[in-house]
């Protein structure tokens, strides 16, 4: 991987451990969530209005990620409520990375060199041994939002590629699921409660947004020239920032399990960059 790239990604993982640290710090995480994706949303307005929507062959494919998107806010907020950060995190981030990497070269044609893939390996092995020891029930809906995490990656990936650019398509995106979840969001909590939780924090939630948004257009960015697995795999390293915010924010409890694991998949991002 090119270093500009790795360099992209890392920061893209420190960005999208932050704004979950914040998630899961909420005590409405799915108000908190539906916060921080709108936040996100209303930053990206004028950016759009700059740089223009995505071509439009590609508006099938926004409303496709759009779904994506919004069932993998559901499912991550259905995670943190059953599990620590420290626990929910690196599953759900570990579970995606093979995923994509084999249908990343399967579907979309993607070459990756075989230190590359053991990278990947190593990440995915390091992250599925935090999830060790613990009842299924407990992790299911973090392994589950890993999957839906492999598919919209997959997903805005090939639409990046296929749109030129990567700031129109994102940034869109941002804004269309943004508008679906607020949809759902009013059914469950009401207009009362969101506009109770929007004035709480709103420079914190702001942040949070800016991370959300910020954190995934650099991942998409690297995404144009590098291999999708390669990318998600790399980008899974916020599960190392998310159980330090964990264990230092959170003050949840963090195994020496979970500190190999972590090391673990360390070793597999240094392949990555080789």
């Amino acid at each position: 991987m090119a270093a500009t790239s790795f360099v992209l990604v890392l920061t893209a993982a420190l960005l999208h451990a932050s704004w979950n640290a914040l998630m899961k710090a909420g005590g409405d995480r799915l108000m908190t969530n539906w916060a921080i994706v709108s936040a996100a949303a209303i930053l990206n307005v004028p950016v759009v209005l700059m740089v223009g929507p995505p071509q439009r062959s590609v508006w099938w494919i926004l409303a496709l990620t759009c779904v994506l998107h919004v069932i993998y806010n559901l499912f991550l907020v259905a995670a943190y409520e059953r599990a620590d950060l420290a626990v929910a995190y690196p599953i759900a981030r570990g579970t995606a990375p093979m995923i994509t990497l084999v249908a990343g070269i399967v579907l979309l044609g993607d070459s990756v060199e075989p230190v590359g893939a053991v990278g990947v390996v190593l990440i995915t092995l390091g992250l599925g041994l935090a999830a060790t020891g613990r009842p299924l029930r407990d992790t299911r809906w973090a392994m589950a939002t890993g999957v839906i995490i492999a598919a919209y990656t997959l997903v805005d990936g090939y639409g990046v590629r296929r749109n030129g650019g990567a700031v129109q398509f994102i940034s869109t995106s941002f804004i269309i699921y943004a508008v679906v979840l607020t949809a759902i969001v009013v059914r469950r909590r009401g207009v009362e409660r969101m506009r109770d939780v929007a004035r709480a924090q709103p420079v914190t939630l702001l942040i949070g947004g800016g991370a959300n948004a910020a954190g995934y257009l650099l991942v998409m960015i690297a995404a144009r020239t590098e291999p999708l697995g390669l990318v998600s795999g790399l980008r899974e390293m916020s599960a190392l920032f998310g159980l330090l915010l964990a264990g230092v924010v959170l003050h949840e409890h963090v195994s020496g399990r979970q500190i190999i694991a972590i090391s673990i998949a360390v070793v597999g991002a240094a392949a990555i960059a080789a």
